[in-house]
């Protein structure tokens, strides 16, 4: 069978303005796409993002394109991976196939269909099946032919009824599913010199998927949605091979990690580094990975830096022990604050990442958090309003709750309007969140680009040129708001 996949635009405000997505290989489409492959399908992956800014920023042209994409490769099978703010591109799109092409199966898959599967068949009326957790083995069955009421892991339509078969257990193996077809993917485009893959050091880098799977379950993540509970690896030698494919055809400067915990198991980790140091892996490329601060050791990060680290990104999420707790982080502000300094002294970077606005964040608690900020001193800051994922605790809470949930496509989308969870006024908190970006944010995030990559001035100034739009319309559109914000508290006042 012809399977065609599609990862969908964010709304198309933010299109304009966030220029990150592009960097970033579609890899589970491209996983599903390996294990087509190898049972005789064939599978074209279209990311929307990409034929967007290839063809101009042109929407009209891109779903035209979209369509005869699909007509011309006769696909049996059309597969949409669903994140949250993807739902309304997800809803078009799937109308527009149907109407253009009513035979196509369109399947929707992703950790937003797994929250939620009956509610996206309902809100996506064009949608056929949506598949539950990891996508390998059910889609394989879907193009197979396979009896619906037979295949696990799906939600689907049988006239006026919505109908769940059993949950699929999760691929035992993980060495079973082939390298992701990255061959069908325009790999050049996706690897060209950027701050983002990165973290802000501007080169050629793509990402690896290393295992699945997270230890932890904190409230406002939706990481254990799709790969389970339980962490499953890839064996060293298998990551091994992949990221020698990935410098030999490629020609990538480095990796990012993109699982949720790099360090879920030390000894594995150990294992693995040993073997970047035994073959040379670590003099061929630089590596960027995510670490919980609570397991970092002095030692490990000597090790890390010798296999080629040259930055660790950290979920520090608040420096407020209090909303620390109430996002069931199991970690303390101490410990994140021992992470960095040791981290620094290891000579490496590190991200901040920051999550504000939680429900029950108090004025107190933010500006807590930016006291944190200051003194940990990370080279880069992800400061991110908090959103709530469908089927993650803490959305959970919320709807039976009775709270007012956000529009899909405002969510991780930081200039939206958004229901504010927080325990402060709505005005007093936006204006406490932009002020932050503007005043402490920003010029973090901008000097330490600058000093990361005073060594290549060439490139440093490409990279300013064309990827710094998005950031001088929100620096503009940010200081508007707080300027009308402090007039309309004056008024109040």
């Amino acid at each position: 069978m012809n399977v065609t996949l599609i990862y969908p635009l964010l709304s198309r405000r933010r299109v304009m303005v966030d220029e990150n997505k592009q960097f970033w290989p579609p890899l589970g489409l491209a996983y599903l796409a390996a294990v087509l492959e190898k049972h005789g399908h064939n599978v074209e992956i279209l990311d929307r993002d990409v034929l967007l800014r290839k063809n101009g920023m042109d929407f009209e042209k891109l779903d035209e394109l979209t369509l005869a994409r699909i007509r011309d490769f006769r696909s049996g099978i059309v597969g949409i991976s669903v994140t949250t703010p993807n739902m309304p591109d997800t809803a078009h799109l799937a109308d527009r196939i149907k109407a253009s092409l009513p035979g196509t199966m369109v399947v929707l898959g992703g950790p937003h269909v797994t929250g939620e599967p009956y509610l996206t068949l309902k809100e996506v009326p064009s949608a056929d099946i949506c598949v539950r957790g990891e996508g390998e083995q059910t889609l394989l069955d879907l193009a197979l032919g396979k009896e619906l009421k037979n295949t696990d892991g799906i939600t689907f339509r049988k006239g006026e009824e919505i109908i769940s078969t059993p949950e699929r257990i999760p691929v035992g193996n993980l060495d079973d599913i082939p390298f992701p077809a990255r061959h069908i993917l325009d790999m050049k485009f996706y690897t060209r010199p950027s701050r983002f893959t990165s973290r802000n050091l501007n080169l050629r880098t793509t990402s690896i998927f290393t295992a699945r799977g997270c230890p932890y379950r904190c409230s406002f993540c939706a990481g254990p949605l799709v790969f389970s509970g339980k962490v499953r690896f890839h064996s060293t030698g298998r990551v091994i091979s992949e990221i020698e494919e990935l410098i030999g055809k490629y020609d990538v400067e480095a990796l990012y990690f993109a699982e949720d915990m790099f360090l879920a198991s030390k000894k594995r980790a150990e294992e693995l580094l040993n073997l970047f140091i035994e073959k040379g892996i670590n003099r061929k490329i630089k590596w960027i990975a995510q670490a919980k601060a609570s397991v970092i050791t002095k030692e490990f990060l000597e090790l890390m830096k010798e296999a080629g680290c040259v930055g660790i990104e950290y979920g520090f999420e608040s420096g407020s022990q209090r909303v620390l707790d109430l996002m069931n982080k199991r970690q303390v502000v101490g410990e994140s604050l021992r992470a960095a300094e040791l981290t620094r002294k290891a000579r490496l970077r590190f991200q901040a990442n920051i999550i504000t606005g939680y429900p029950g964040e108090r004025v107190d608690d933010f500006k807590e958090t930016l006291r944190f900020i200051k003194k940990v001193r990370p080279n880069m800051v992800g400061f991110n309003i908090f959103m709530p994922l469908p089927g993650t605790p803490s959305y959970e809470e919320l709807k039976r709750d009775g709270k007012p949930l956000p529009r899909w496509e405002d969510v991780g989308d930081q200039e939206a309007s958004y229901a504010n969870y927080a325990d402060m006024p709505t005005g007093m908190f936006e204006k406490l969140y932009l002020e932050a970006r503007l005043k402490v944010i920003l010029p973090i995030n901008l000097r330490n680009f600058i000093k990361d990559n005073a060594a290549h001035p060439v490139r440093l100034i490409k990279i300013g040129l064309t990827q710094f739009g998005g950031v001088l319309v929100k620096i503009f559109r940010m200081a508007r708001r707080v300027s009308l914000l402090g007039k309309n508290m004056e008024k109040a006042a």
